[in-house]
């Protein structure tokens, strides 16, 4: 455009452009925070999905330790089936984990015990199959005058003076 006026010749006339700046800078403003927004939410879903595969393995490893347990005892004690978990599941961090009932296997003598983390599961957090004892093992009674050593015991350690 060739300017108008009198007094000027032949340049040309600067558009007026004193919105577009204020406009650009809020254009800006909203692509940065619908970029935060979406960074936050990625975040916060990679955290959830943290949480649950922590809270998976921790009740995994829950259920394999209780049924391990519950399989020393009964191999010590000698006594099948094993006794329910559900109780000492309760108290821990699932209280909706459940114990199904053992399945004894007379002819191969196997026990087969499973720990579900929910009422309704398909799939058991743990499950171990393990062989029965034949014969009860027979318990022998501690002896009066035997030293009691172990990790239940602790002593402190002395140390002489000369081997400084």
């Amino acid at each position: 455009m060739v300017c108008t006026r009198s007094k000027h010749t032949g340049h040309k006339s600067k558009l007026r452009r004193t919105g577009s700046a204020v406009v650009l800078s809020f254009l800006a403003m909203a692509v940065m925070s619908l970029a935060a927004i979406s960074i936050v939410r990625s975040h916060r879903r990679a955290n959830i999905r943290a949480s649950n595969v922590r809270q998976q393995v921790e009740g995994r490893l829950v259920a394999e330790g209780l049924i391990h347990r519950n399989v020393a005892l009964a191999r010590t004690n000698g006594v099948l089936p094993v006794a329910s978990l559900d109780a000492e599941l309760s108290d821990s961090s699932f209280p909706n984990a459940w114990m199904a009932n053992p399945v004894i296997d007379p002819v191969n003598q196997t026990v087969s015990l499973q720990v579900y983390m929910y009422p309704g599961a398909t799939r058991p957090a743990a499950s171990v199959t393990t062989a029965m004892p034949a014969t009860p093992p027979t318990p022998t009674p501690p002896s009066p005058t035997a030293p009691v050593t172990g990790p239940a015991v602790s002593v402190p350690a002395v140390v002489a003076p000369s081997a400084f």
